[in-house]
């Protein structure tokens, strides 16, 4: 299980099956995966700044799950870049007048 978010501007339909072309091929050229099982992803909630979503594979014993979640964050950051899909981060921002600074010019 790998836990995901999205841009909130991301087309969802895109994003699931990116997702899930990424995860049938980790479950099936990563060993350990569970090439018959059908990887799925479910969106959870809307969260301060990414839609998220919980991506399920299988892994045949407890510790191979560790090389193949390994495996899929990296090519899935590879493809999304190359589908122009945005996982966005936190920004901290700071409010120069409410702190009584001066605005920057």
């Amino acid at each position: 299980m790998v836990n995901l978010g999205v841009h909130y501007n991301s087309d969802l339909k895109q994003v699931e099956k990116v997702t899930s072309e990424v995860a049938k091929q980790i479950m099936c050229e990563v060993p350990g995966g569970v090439p018959e099982f059908e990887p799925f992803i479910r969106y959870n909630s809307f969260g301060d700044y990414s839609i998220q979503f919980t991506v399920i594979m299988r892994a045949r014993e407890f510790a191979d799950q560790y090389p193949i979640k390994h495996e899929f964050i990296k090519r899935l950051h590879q493809r999304y870049n190359k589908e122009g899909i945005v996982i966005p981060y936190p920004i901290n921002a700071i409010n120069y007048e409410q702190e009584g600074g001066k605005k920057p010019s």
